[in-house]
């Protein structure tokens, strides 16, 4: 349930700064606020909790970005609050990144690997991730010295195991099955 309700305001929120022609500034003014969520986590109890009534949440939203980001996202931010969503503002936001990569065509990739990869190995991934996705690829690396060796990328919801854990691991499982 979850999951759709931020998929349906995700879509709304990108349709209209899809319309307005503002979709990088409506990102940026999202992760703004999203930054400050958690990084305050206090203040985002305070638009979670239903101990709060709306109309105080809104007045808080309203002084604490109004300044800051645009009257679509405030008044996206407001119509969240109405309808008691605010415990999901930090799935929304995911979402909504997600639509705005797949609009731009850019697709984002975690690398996991035991020691740091090189410039040129990272150029190389990357241009055969391009080649593969069809996209521009963003690599996020992440260091797992569990892994013994080896990669394990992770592109959207596929997941290629290249780590020598994986292959010890299927090997293992292959002995056990001929000792039995």
């Amino acid at each position: 349930m979850a999951e759709l309700v931020s998929k349906t305001y995700s879509e709304a929120i990108f349709e209209i700064a899809l319309e307005e022609g503002r979709l990088e500034a409506i990102q940026n003014e999202f992760e703004f606020v999203v930054a400050t969520l958690k990084e305050y986590p206090e203040f985002y109890e305070i638009l979670k909790t239903p101990k709060i009534n709306n109309t105080e949440k809104k007045k808080v939203l309203v002084e604490s970005f109004g300044g800051h980001v645009s009257q679509t996202l405030l008044n996206f931010l407001k119509i969240i609050i109405d309808k008691k969503r605010g415990t999901d503002i930090l799935d929304i936001k995911i979402d909504f990144d997600a639509r705005v990569d797949e609009y731009n065509g850019v697709a984002k990739a975690t690398v996991e690997s035991v020691v740091p990869l090189s410039e040129e190995q990272l150029k190389s991934l990357n241009q055969n991730l391009a080649k593969i996705t069809g996209k521009k690829v963003i690599i996020n690396t992440l260091i797992n010295p569990e892994l013994l060796g080896g990669l394990v990328i992770k592109l959207g919801d596929k997941v290629i195991d290249g780590s020598i854990k994986f292959k010890l691991e299927g090997m293992l499982e292959g002995l056990a099955q001929i000792i039995i």
